[in-house]
């Protein structure tokens, strides 16, 4: 009797198993949820990563020359606004065309995507000094050492554009591990070495050469004519610029939105200040990036879908539901217990901005939403409402302009302008649901 009852428990705990492993195995054949793990936990790692950074930056140099490369980091991001017009182009291009004719994409996208690089970069050389000036670089001969960098960058984000397009998301989410482990590994060593903001920028150069390598060795199937064939099938250039051309709006857009406070407030504050407004920017973009994951597997999943006429608003409903739980959580944290990622990081020199943090962080968490709105548009062809973004881009610029007596006012009127942007993306988000 009693071993017929141990059977029968032992049955129903095998059998509860066995439900549990064939569910896990359901959610992990769901494209979007394995794609967005691995993605996140990558990114998990490159924040991580980029944490200790800035905390060995942060400490190393101090706050005057801290808030140089915090801003030279930025600047880098406004560079390559330029390329963003191609990558996220190049996604939509590639995730919905056929297999014959993705090889052929990838070599043509490759060729100019070499050709942007230099333009941008020699561009960039020309008025390096002009802004060394503007923002009042404390060694302004550092300023050029971005060049390098700013060539890079466009290759590998090109690169990974590719992977991302081809639904390649583990080489994708190898690239920025390899990346950032080379990074934290001579940021280490030159800072001790004495190299100053000089090591922080080597570091970093060596980081992203990293990355190509592995971006370069992912795509060499594709790039190899003997293998692949030769590059015959050249893209619509018409349609493809037509769609650039609003991408690149919108990621100028973006990149100004997270980028713009920090330029202004370089320029109207003292050096201090401007060291204290870095580090509130660095801990509140951790919100903005640590979201950015969910749409970079959202955008290719439903642009493929959106081809294919499948449905796809239940992966926009999921991706919604996690970017707010990240955003809103990291966010509390910073409300909560503000003091501490501050002195961890940056230490208690810097715990001046400890009550504007989650003002920051709900900041970046607007901005996050309406990055996530926008490239769901952009997936579905849905372009025009794109160009709210540079508007209210437009408007954050004039009103820190206008009204920057403190820091806290300056997050503000970011703020303000983010708020208003979502607002304007969701009620048109409703009305074209209302029309299904």
């Amino acid at each position: 009797m009693v071993s017929t009852r141990n059977n029968t428990v032992l049955e129903r705990i095998l059998g509860g198993m066995k439900k549990i492993k064939t569910y896990i195995l359901h959610l992990w054949g769901n494209q979007f949820l394995r794609g967005s793990l691995v993605v996140l936990v990558a990114s998990n790692i490159a924040n991580l990563t980029q944490f200790i950074f800035h905390f060995l930056t942060g400490r190393f140099l101090g706050k005057v020359y801290y808030g140089d490369l915090a801003v030279m980091i930025s600047i880098l991001g406004i560079v390559a606004i330029i390329h963003s017009a191609l990558g996220l182009t190049v996604v939509k291009l590639i995730a919905s065309e056929n297999e014959k004719k993705v090889s052929s994409f990838i070599k043509w996208i490759n060729f100019y995507s070499l050709w942007l690089a230099v333009i941008t970069t020699l561009t960039f050389l020309l008025f390096a000094g002009f802004i060394s000036n503007f923002l009042n670089i404390s060694q302004s001969i550092s300023t050029y050492f971005l060049v390098p960098l700013v060539l890079f960058f466009i290759i590998v984000t090109t690169q990974r554009s590719m992977l991302q397009g081809l639904l390649e998301f583990n080489k994708y989410s190898l690239s920025f591990v390899i990346e950032s482990v080379i990074k934290i590994f001579f940021v280490v060593v030159l800072l001790l070495i004495g190299w100053g903001i000089f090591g922080a920028l080597t570091a970093m150069l060596l980081g992203i050469i990293g990355a190509f390598v592995v971006t370069r060795m992912s795509l060499s199937f594709h790039l190899d004519e003997r293998k692949s064939g030769k590059k015959e099938n050249k893209p619509a250039l018409k349609s493809f610029l037509r769609y650039s051309s609003v991408v690149f709006a919108q990621g100028l857009a973006l990149t100004s939105m997270y980028s713009a406070d920090l330029i202004l407030v370089k320029h109207f504050f003292s050096p201090e200040k401007a060291g204290i407004y870095s580090s509130l920017a660095i801990l509140g973009r951790i919100v903005f990036f640590g979201a950015n994951p969910i749409v970079n597997v959202m955008f290719p999943i439903i642009s493929k879908r959106h081809s294919l006429n499948q449905k796809y608003y239940s992966i926009f409903y999921l991706s919604l539901l996690i970017l707010l739980v990240i955003a809103v959580s990291i966010t509390a944290i910073y409300y909560l217990i503000p003091q501490l990622p501050i002195s961890v990081l940056y230490g208690e020199t810097y715990l001046e901005g400890a009550p504007y943090l989650w003002w920051y962080g709900l900041f970046m968490t607007l901005l996050a939403l309406a990055m996530l709105l926008t490239q769901f548009y952009l997936s579905i062809n849905k372009t025009r409402i794109v160009y709210l973004f540079p508007i209210l881009a437009v408007m954050q610029i004039i009103l820190i302009w206008l009204y920057h007596q403190s820091l806290l006012q300056v997050i503000q009127m970011s703020i303000l302008s983010a708020a208003l942007l979502d607002i304007l993306l969701l009620v048109y988000f409703l009305y074209q649901r209302k029309k299904l």
